[in-house]
């Protein structure tokens, strides 16, 4: 391994927050497994490397046996939704939950919501349209993007037209307790979230109980009525939580960051308006160009010796954590050519943003129809679409990257 003196990875500076891909380049080429002793983790920036320990058994979510830090007792309402959560736990846990939930993100149920998104897609275009009208330019992020699927996540969940104004600001409250460079006050701020949408899920579920409807609340509810051994109530909330914060974060961000790429690339932008069939690819190198979940955490649950990509040996220890940067992996020209470049035929384009393995994001066929929906009607609606902004600020995060707004005219 290199000496980690030797290359520079500072996650808090604020030129890798603004393009994080040139330092993710250094890394690839200097030290590919590097020791980041502040996050007492190991980065892991090559294709071949994250992909293999993505699917490595003997890494996981859950250090059962391993030691490690006292819980916080201040963060037990955050803990107690990860506990029972699908991110975070490992089969048979895993499998068990999986097999109640799995039916809603089959490709067969997915279809079955396509007009559905279709018309939310659209009735945001034309929302999108208004505010350009009226101010001369507008956020797709806040007018566009968000609404989409924060309501295919609450439909699917069951969640009262009424009450669904709540879920987005404990959505963003609640994701920022997964940052390394996490503040008091960000703490503090996930964890009445995660204390409040509990208690609204519990109260929601209690509802369902009385009266079903045709929604994964509902269906969880039941399950859990007719054998409590497949599903607890605990696990029913903190999976509910997780399809939301999930759901919504992958699309938004997606869309936003992907987006940005389209319009900065006037000769992709042309090729897609040209020719619909490339919205599927054009989807696809979005969320690898710029992905908006940069990397995801795994503990080794066993050591075991790991030949990197670079030829190096590693001995890996029980509880090392590893950061497994998707991101960069997306830029790793040993799989994709000229990765800097933002290409709409890009084919095959083998990216992780979704991950992989056992953890492989189970909404990911739901993920791509929301986004190829979207694409689609905001070409339909605005066939002269324009930045409206030429600096960009992105929220100043780690784990997840995305911008503070992206303002557009027609």
């Amino acid at each position: 391994m290199t000496d980690p003196g030797a290359v520079r990875f500072d996650p808090t500076d604020s030129a890798f927050l603004y393009d994080p891909y040139p330092t993710y380049r250094m890394l690839r080429e200097s030290s590919p497994l590097h020791w980041h002793a502040p996050w007492e983790a190991l980065v892991v920036t090559r294709y071949r490397d994250v992909d293999r320990l993505l699917r490595d058994k003997r890494l996981g979510r859950v250090m059962d046996g391993v030691e490690k830090r006292p819980p916080n007792p201040a963060h037990e309402p955050f803990d107690r939704i990860q506990a029972g959560s699908l991110l975070e736990i490992e089969p048979p846990d895993h499998t068990r939950i999986k097999q109640v939930v799995h039916d809603v993100f089959t490709p067969k149920h997915v279809r079955a919501l396509a007009d559905r998104i279709e018309t939310l897609a659209r009735t945001q275009a034309d929302a999108l349209a208004t505010a350009i009208a009226e101010a001369g330019q507008a956020d797709v992020i806040t007018t566009f993007a968000e609404p989409i699927p924060v309501t295919v996540i609450a439909d699917l969940l069951g969640v009262p037209e009424a009450d669904r104004h709540q879920l987005l600001p404990w959505s963003k409250a609640i994701i920022g307790m997964f940052e390394p460079e996490r503040t008091p006050e960000s703490e503090a701020a996930a964890v009445d979230a995660a204390r409040d949408f509990s208690a609204y899920l519990r109260h929601l579920a209690e509802i369902k109980r009385r009266e079903p409807g045709d929604d994964l609340i509902s269906r969880m509810v039941y399950v859990q009525a007719e054998d409590g051994t497949r599903i607890s109530e605990d696990e029913i909330v903190a999976n509910g939580i997780l399809f939301l914060n999930a759901g919504h974060e992958a699309v938004v961000n997606v869309l936003g960051n992907g987006m940005k790429a389209l319009l900065t690339h006037e000769d992709q932008l042309a090729l897609v308006r040209a020719d619909r069939e490339l919205v599927p690819t054009a989807v696809e190198e979005m969320m690898r160009f710029d992905t908006p979940l940069q990397f995801f955490e795994r503990f080794v649950l066993e050591p075991f010796t790991f030949d990197a990509d670079d030829g190096s040996t590693h001995t890996f220890e029980a509880g090392t954590k590893l950061a497994l940067y998707y991101a960069s992996a997306n830029h790793d020209p040993a799989v994709f050519a000229e990765p800097t470049v933002f290409d709409v035929t890009r084919s095959p384009n083998p990216h992780l943003a979704f991950g992989l393995g056992l953890h492989y994001c189970i909404g990911a066929p739901l993920a791509r129809l929301e986004l190829g929906r979207s694409v689609n009607a905001l070409l339909d609606r605005f066939p002269n679409l324009q930045l409206a902004q030429e600096d960009f600020t992105y929220v100043p995060k780690n784990v997840f990257r995305y911008l503070t707004e992206l303002r557009v005219r027609a």
